[in-house]
């Protein structure tokens, strides 16, 4: 395995390093210190580099210990591409990150049932898929596909796409909310046919699965939370993504995350960018700082190189 320097890693996770560099910016202040304690780090990013893997400008090493999976089960490291939306859950080993569970975190899974459009704009199952400058993979209609990216508002902003055989099921992976009207529980903008007490509370994560009938209806498969404790109690986050305005204190939080910022972050000036949020976790993301983040893939994957290098931001583009 590669050495990394803790403080590269540090950096990442909102230690002074990083805040040293051009671009972050402060946006609260956490309540535990991020190198006080041995805990795990919860890793929510775009795939950038190999080497082990690289997400959201952290070296983040593979050993035999490492469980990987999908909406649908295991899967090999093989799996693993440029792109793809992971969750991770890292244990600390000797300064190193090491995985102890990689989760291909696709936002949609299924058919495209509309394309062709000038801009891009798709539809996956009903929910509208948007490429970003740089996307890998293409959305054609009538394919069975599984998207890679973020959510921003109710849609998913795609980094990559990846062509599926064209029987076998559908999933959606986002936050629990409710409709409206009242009149029942979503997923993302999705509405799910069910009892909403069959769910996790509004504001959590959870994965659905379909095996039969149209993405909404009763799932065959609903699987709670984002992380499972792979790597132990969880003392830090890094998480890429956009912001969705939310009634109460802090008036934001992640979309498709399913954890809450603590209520003294400030975070207006992140309403409407894409952004690389990092700071200490005790069951409340208490964020210490904010990078905005180009929308453009391979922008990104300088960026992420780096921090990885422990460079400065100035120069990199963010849009």
């Amino acid at each position: 395995m590669t050495k990394v320097d803790r403080r590269t890693v540090l950096a990442a996770l909102g230690a002074s390093t990083l805040a040293g560099c051009a671009g972050p910016l402060q946006i609260g202040e956490g309540k535990r210190d991020p190198q006080g304690g041995i805990g795990g780090t919860g890793i929510v990013g775009t795939l950038t580099d190999f080497g082990s893997v690289i997400v959201n400008g952290l070296r983040v090493e593979l050993d035999g210990g490492t469980r990987m999976t999908g909406a649908f089960g295991s899967v090999s490291e093989t799996a693993l591409a440029l792109g793809q939306s992971l969750t991770i859950e890292a244990a600390t080993d000797q300064d190193q990150l090491v995985a102890r569970r990689i989760h291909l975190t696709h936002p949609v899974i299924g058919r495209v049932t509309g394309s062709g459009r000038s801009d891009g704009l798709a539809f996956v199952e009903g929910v509208r898929v948007r490429p970003e400058p740089g996307m890998l993979g293409s959305l054609n209609a009538g394919k069975r596909v599984a998207v890679s990216g973020v959510w921003q508002g109710g849609e998913v902003v795609a980094s990559r796409v990846d062509q599926l055989d064209n029987l076998g099921a559908s999933a959606l992976a986002g936050v629990v909310g409710r409709a409206p009207d009242g009149s029942g529980p979503t997923v993302g903008p999705v509405a799910i046919a069910m009892d909403s007490s069959l769910l996790p509370p509004v504001g959590s994560f959870v994965t659905l699965v379909w095996r039969g009938g149209g993405i909404g209806a009763y799932p065959s498969r609903i699987v709670p939370n984002r992380f499972f404790g792979a790597a132990g109690p969880l003392t830090a986050l890094s998480v890429e993504g956009f912001l969705d305005p939310v009634p109460e204190a802090p008036s934001f939080t992640v979309a498709g995350l399913g954890h809450s910022f603590d209520d003294g972050a400030v975070l207006g000036a992140f309403r409407d960018l894409r952004a690389l949020f990092s700071g200490p976790y005790d069951g409340t993301f208490n964020v210490a700082e904010g990078l905005p983040l180009p929308g453009d893939f391979d922008a990104r994957r300088e960026v992420s190189r780096a921090l990885l290098a422990g460079g400065a931001r100035r120069g990199l583009p963010v849009r």
